[in-house]
């Protein structure tokens, strides 16, 4: 009998032969990506492990200064402001940078100073005009410049943080290390209500730390800088041409040869509610600025691509060998796909159980929805496949009133600035479709 006869040509066979090479190829791309997820999750876990037993006794405690960006009053802002105004650290200024005189987060702050009255509290307004970069950006560089030379830290967090007593001795800690210039906290999610917005950004979260972790993202909502890193000008003069300010420091860390690292006792937990579409709004935010300013966006957005194809792909074809009959075949795709699906599940899982302990070590405590969480992390790829085409196609963004046209990394104009108004309440559709956000 020749080669040939033994070489199955007709049409039948054929399909089933790409049909087996389709899902082998796929199930390669799921496995890789489970194990990535293992890796990643197990970098992860060994960060957090020890903390519980080095608790803050450090006695590096440099004079630092905190600057905290205000647009409108934040839902959490009387919680931040109690937190800030209250650490357990010897001697630190703050500094409260207000976009506008007529903003609302200024009648707010001037109130509550008058009655928490605190020696070392700066209120002032942005008065830098710049449309170059975005708000907060033009706030931070204000802030820093004026800085004085005596300073050794600077640190800044978000509106929506709630400092924990020793945030700061936390999160200043790393800089000990000459050779670090960014300590960096880590955000999580830990919400109250379980709505479909507020799950799937959890979800999604939880995920992109793992990612962030591993890829050296920064997060903006807790940073601290040495004075190495904040009284050089590259960061200033980077500052002023971005639209963000965080996923952008690595490389500027890079340029100066210093090292950020993260600083697990600072993670932050954040339990506000969210809509659906503003979820799918701030994920999208959040490509847009790994696409801009984060040299691995690439590897970001292919993890995301082809991991929503290979699972698409497995689960059709699952189906079509159940139907055919092929068990053996539709088990070992189900078996791929609970891998993929049960590494990220598990990582995350163990993440979250780490970040819990930490928090009960502070007296805090919150919940967990891990089941209704599972459930959505099966719809993760499909969502954040759709914000990543979106934030590919981004060039308008929408934040708080203010209109920014964003063509190019280093390039930032303001088409449309008026002082924050508490927005009418009305539901307002997410504009994906319009490429704004």
């Amino acid at each position: 009998m020749s080669r040939r006869a033994c070489i199955p040509n007709d049409p039948a066979s054929m399909k089933v032969i790409s049909m087996y090479l389709l899902a082998t190829v796929c199930s390669l791309c799921l496995i890789i990506f489970g194990v990535l997820y293992l890796y990643w999750g197990a970098r992860a876990a060994r960060l957090y492990r020890g903390i519980l037993q080095q608790r803050t006794v450090d006695d590096y405690t440099p004079l630092a200064t905190v600057i905290l960006s205000l647009r409108g009053s934040d839902p959490f802002l009387v919680h931040c402001l109690d937190g800030l105004l209250n650490q357990d650290y010897p001697d630190y200024r703050v500094k409260i940078v207000v976009d506008h005189v007529s903003d609302p987060a200024l009648g707010f702050v001037n109130q509550y100073l008058r009655t928490h009255p605190h020696t070392n509290c700066e209120v002032s307004l942005r008065h830098q005009q710049s449309t170059g970069c975005g708000l907060k950006n033009a706030s931070l560089v204000q802030a820093i410049q004026s800085v004085s030379a005596d300073v050794e830290v600077v640190a800044w967090l978000d509106a929506d943080v709630v400092p924990h007593r020793h945030w700061l001795r936390d999160l200043v800690a790393p800089l000990q290390d000459a050779e670090v210039g960014i300590a960096s906290g880590i955000r999580w999610y830990a919400p109250q209500s379980t709505n479909a917005g507020t799950l799937v950004r959890h979800a999604w979260n939880a995920a992109a730390v793992l990612q962030m972790l591993s890829m050296d993202v920064a997060w903006g909502g807790s940073i601290a800088l040495s004075r190495s890193m904040f009284q050089d000008p590259l960061l200033t003069n980077t500052l002023s041409k971005m639209m963000w300010e965080d996923t952008g420091l690595k490389a500027i860390a890079d340029q100066l040869n210093l090292k950020l690292v993260f600083a697990p006792a600072a993670t932050m937990i954040n339990a506000e509610a969210i809509a659906f579409d503003s979820s799918l709004r701030f994920i999208t935010r959040q490509m847009v600025n790994a696409r801009f300013y984060h040299a691995q966006f690439p590897f970001i957005a292919a993890i995301g691509f082809i991991s929503a194809l290979a699972q698409t792909i497995l689960i059709v074809l699952g189906l079509l060998f159940l139907n055919q009959g092929q068990q053996l075949a539709a088990g070992l795709v189900a078996g791929v796909l609970a891998f993929a699906g049960g590494s990220v599940a598990f990582s995350i899982y163990r993440l979250g159980s780490r970040i819990e302990q930490l928090v009960q070590s502070r007296g805090g405590r919150f919940r967990r929805h891990p089941f209704k969480t599972l459930g959505y992390l099966w719809l993760m790829p499909y969502l954040f496949c759709a914000c990543l085409i979106a934030a590919m196609r981004t060039r308008i963004i929408n934040w708080r009133g203010v209109i920014y046209y964003v063509p190019a990394p280093f390039e930032v104009y303001i088409n449309h600035y008026e002082p924050f108004q508490k927005p009418a309440p009305v539901s307002v559709r997410a504009e994906l479709e319009n490429v704004s956000i």
